[in-house]
């Protein structure tokens, strides 16, 4: 692997951009015209979410946990998303209205080829690879990532991405 550059990268604006993408090609998904969740981004003024990041990286990593989000939501589902700056960390959460994740599992969830499924449920058809390559991209950039219980209560699941903000980014808002 080469070095990789890190650069100023804005999530919000990332996150933003990367939907308007799936958006653009909801009408030839993959999934043969089955109905798909809605995804809502809360998203952050300009300048607070920013970290130094090798973009194209942690697009492919925040990518695998939103895909992961969805094929766990059932078709009428909606993943929320949200980025925010806490001191001097950027949070991205990303909740789903699937199964949720036992306690016993959210570590092994990040494991290759892991792709435990509730029995009966037709959703979350997938490799395994997507959140291992998601996490081992966030740790690349000293960050973490974790599943947990979601904060409304609600029944899904929540996985949490905390990174380092830029020094001397925007912290108001």
């Amino acid at each position: 692997l080469s070095r990789t550059l890190f650069e100023p990268v804005d999530l919000g604006l990332m996150i933003e951009s990367m939907l308007a993408g799936r958006a653009a090609r909801a009408g030839t998904d993959e999934l043969g015209g089955l109905p798909t969740p809605r995804i809502a981004f809360a998203r952050p003024r300009k300048g607070t979410t920013v970290v130094m990041a090798d973009g194209h990286r942690l697009e492919r990593a925040i990518d695998n946990v939103i895909d992961n989000a969805v094929s766990f939501s059932p078709p009428d589902g909606l993943v929320c998303i949200a980025a925010t700056r806490l001191g001097d960390e950027v949070h991205i959460r990303v909740d789903d209205d699937g199964p949720g994740i036992e306690p016993s599992q959210r570590e092994a969830i990040f494991r290759r080829f892991h792709s435990e499924r509730p029995s009966g449920e037709s959703f979350g058809r997938h490799s395994g690879l997507g959140l291992a390559i998601a996490r081992t991209i966030i740790e690349g950039h000293t960050g973490t990532i974790s599943a947990r219980d979601r904060d409304d209560g609600r029944r899904g699941a929540s996985l949490l991405i905390t990174l380092p903000a830029r020094e001397g980014s925007d912290e108001s808002g």
